[in-house]
């Protein structure tokens, strides 16, 4: 029996015949807070589960140490982060599409003999009695998603429709009540003015004054220098006048120094 800080540590076999198996590891499951979906003493925590492991495969398996009340998932422990999990589906069990990684799971046994039991299992068998396997993997499973991307059913196909479109209408309405403030945009704009016809935007000073900017110095980023022939002729005379212009500073300064007695040319 391996152990690891606790844990149970147990092969997960999908077949009689597997040798290299994927481990999971389990115990009785306690926290400080209670939680009614897990009540302490008859629920038992497993890390690292695969993606491919269902609730229904977890039921059917842990039925052979004692009456399962339910099976929870949830991508790490914590006290909320099963709600996260079925976050916008209605039931927690196999027939709801839930994220497809690896995560934790709660199995809750209704009597508390259960747990000792399941902590003794040598290994968690995930095939029935003739050796098939309890849940699907591999093409079966990818066929199986490709065809409950389908609904086929009215009722199902209206429900999913006026949900979207539930949801549609509430981010519009969040979006209209964002713009009716007065508060700018990252882009600076401030939405003015009534509903409908009227309706209109207008821009801070500071933000106008930071547009014209950088418009004017993207304007002199894109114009070419000493590219024609009368930029060159221009270049080079405005080079002219600098020169004559420094030189005559220059004179200036020398006669300066030399009426101060500054001046030592030798």
């Amino acid at each position: 029996m391996t152990e690891i800080e606790g844990y149970r540590v147990v092969p997960l076999r999908m077949t009689p015949d597997a040798k290299h198996c994927h481990s999971v590891y389990m115990r009785e499951h306690f926290i400080r807070l209670m939680d009614p979906n897990k009540p302490k003493g008859r629920t038992l925590f497993l890390l690292n589960v695969p993606p491919y492991i269902t609730e229904a495969s977890l039921q059917t398996f842990f039925k052979r140490v004692g009456n399962v009340e339910s099976v929870l998932f949830a991508e790490k422990p914590g006290r909320d982060e099963t709600a996260k999990w079925y976050e916008g589906t209605d039931v927690p069990f196999s027939n709801v599409q839930t994220p497809f990684k690896f995560k934790v799971a709660y199995v809750v046994f209704q009597k508390s003999i259960s747990i000792g039991r399941a902590l003794a299992l040598e290994s968690l068998d995930l095939y029935n009695s003739s050796g098939e396997c309890l849940i699907k993997t591999g093409m079966e499973l990818w066929h199986d998603d490709y065809e409950n991307n389908y609904i086929l059913d009215v009722e199902k196909t209206q429900k999913k429709i006026n949900d979207y479109m539930a949801a549609y209408d509430k981010r519009e309405r969040a979006a209209l009540a964002a713009a009716k403030t007065s508060e700018a945009d990252p882009d600076g704009w401030v939405t003015v003015g009534k509903d409908g016809r009227n309706a209109g935007f207008e821009q801070k000073e500071s933000v106008i004054g930071r547009i014209e900017s950088k418009l004017e110095k993207d304007k002199k980023t894109k114009e070419l220098k000493n590219f024609y022939t009368f930029q060159i002729r221009e270049s080079k005379m405005q080079n002219i006048v600098e020169l004559r212009q420094k030189y005559e500073e220059d004179k200036q300064k020398i006669e300066l120094l030399k009426k101060s007695r500054r001046f030592r040319p030798f």
